[in-house]
């Protein structure tokens, strides 16, 4: 293996990293999208992860806390930006798990709460109703909330609507 080679690749991924924070993945894939052979791509990513330059398993606790606090994000939805990622499912399952489930309701509450027009539905006929509360669940579903966490959330929606009227 070329020493210019390895020093090449070595700054593809420096700056890579530069950027914002990547899994073992995104690296793999930036290394080979710039042509590098195999051998110098497992080298440049030992050396990062020694380094602890890259770490998947603190990635993943640090995406899922941006994101979810960040974005309002539910678990499914960071789940699947993580594998997008590359990252390891132990590790996604690790940091995913690590979420309570009342601060996930608190995330999709903080979500629903400025799509929910109470002001606006009171008096509305029930088929209005109805249809605002599935244009409500289905953005919490993209969101990445499971339908546990909507029902909770419509519970409390609920709840301050009528001590609203």
């Amino acid at each position: 293996m070329e020493r210019e080679t390895l020093e090449a690749a070595r700054g593809v991924a420096f700056r890579y990293l530069g950027i914002s924070a990547r899994s073992r993945a995104e690296i793999e894939r930036r290394l080979e999208r710039e042509a590098f052979p195999p051998d110098v791509i497992a080298a440049v990513v030992a050396e990062l992860e020694a380094q602890n330059y890259l770490n998947d398993a603190q990635f993943a606790q640090d995406w899922i806390a941006d994101r979810a606090d960040r974005k309002k994000y539910g678990k499914g939805r960071l789940k699947a930006e993580l594998q997008r990622r590359g990252v390891e499912k132990e590790f996604i399952e690790k940091a995913v798990g690590d979420v309570e489930d009342e601060a996930e309701v608190q995330r999709a509450l903080a979500a629903a709460r400025p799509k929910w027009h109470a002001e606006r539905l009171e008096g509305a006929d029930n088929a209005t109703l109805q249809a605002e509360k599935r244009k409500l669940a289905n953005f919490l579903l993209r969101r990445g909330f499971s339908w546990a966490i909507i029902k909770q959330v419509f519970a409390q929606l609920m709840v301050n609507e009528e001590e609203l009227f």
